[in-house]
């Protein structure tokens, strides 16, 4: 679509400048809004999203090169193993693998600075899906989480992306996954005064992000994502990350948490 813009005849990266976007749309949300409702203080609202920020970096990059493993052992003898690990570290991101390292992130900072995780947490929870949507449309501009081949209603084709096939009609998964984001965002903004100081938000977006992710992982076209047992890594998270939500709510409702 559009991988790059030139701003001042400077190349921009779209794909890293939609993220930035997202990431300083999201903080100013967090701020000035979410952590206000759980008495966190700007200050540390801002910093243990920089914490968050680092933490997704490193576990986007950590669960690519994780997926790409069955990859590179299958192919150890046609390919230069150090080469190709440094071209996985200069490109290739796992959503999953951000959004743990994100959390372990805003684990780190409120035990460095004696805050409540959970109130950081929970602050944070509600813009992720936002944030996320804003990405996608940056992985949409790249090509990249591209779909399978797909000749119906709403079909993408690219003619310049470094990732995606060009000139083959795909399936738009950067698209529908953006604005089940959205959605997701907005469901949570209505109910999250209701469910103020419990996990039922984090739960409920466990839930809601998990069938979203398992569902288009179905239609994704990019095949080399770690394929397990007839399910991608992703998918297992997902699994995971499902039961987890519906566990937060049954102990909610059993008031153990």
């Amino acid at each position: 679509m559009l991988p790059v813009i030139n701003v001042f005849s400077y190349p921009i990266a779209t794909y890293s400048l939609l993220i930035l976007i997202g990431i300083m749309v999201g903080a100013v949300i967090v701020i000035y809004y979410f952590a206000k409702l759980n008495s966190i203080s700007k200050e540390d609202a801002f910093f243990s999203i920089l914490y968050a920020v680092i933490g997704v970096g490193i576990g986007a990059k950590l669960l690519y090169i994780i997926t790409n493993i069955p990859f590179l052992l299958q192919n150890a003898s046609q390919l230069n193993i150090a080469e190709t690990l440094f071209q996985m570290l200069q490109g290739g991101f796992v959503f999953y693998g951000g959004l743990l390292g994100g959390i372990l992130g805003i684990f780190i900072y409120a035990k460095q600075f004696k805050v409540p995780f959970s109130s950081l947490l929970l602050s944070i929870v509600p813009v992720i899906p936002l944030v996320h949507a804003i990405g996608r449309m940056g992985c949409l501009c790249a090509g990249c989480c591209y779909g399978m081949e797909y000749h119906g209603f709403g079909a993408i084709t690219f003619t310049h992306s470094p990732f995606a096939p060009n000139g083959i009609p795909l399936f738009p998964t950067q698209i529908i996954e953006a604005v089940c984001n959205l959605v997701i965002f907005f469901i949570l903004l209505a109910t999250y005064k209701k469910w103020i100081g419990t996990y039922k938000t984090l739960g409920l977006y466990f839930i809601l992000y998990s069938i979203v992710r398992f569902t288009l992982e179905f239609f994704r076209g990019d095949l080399i994502r770690g394929i397990y047992f007839g399910l991608s890594t992703s998918q297992w998270i997902s699994i995971v990350l499902f039961v987890i939500g519906v566990g937060i709510f049954i102990l909610n409702a059993k008031k153990k948490l």
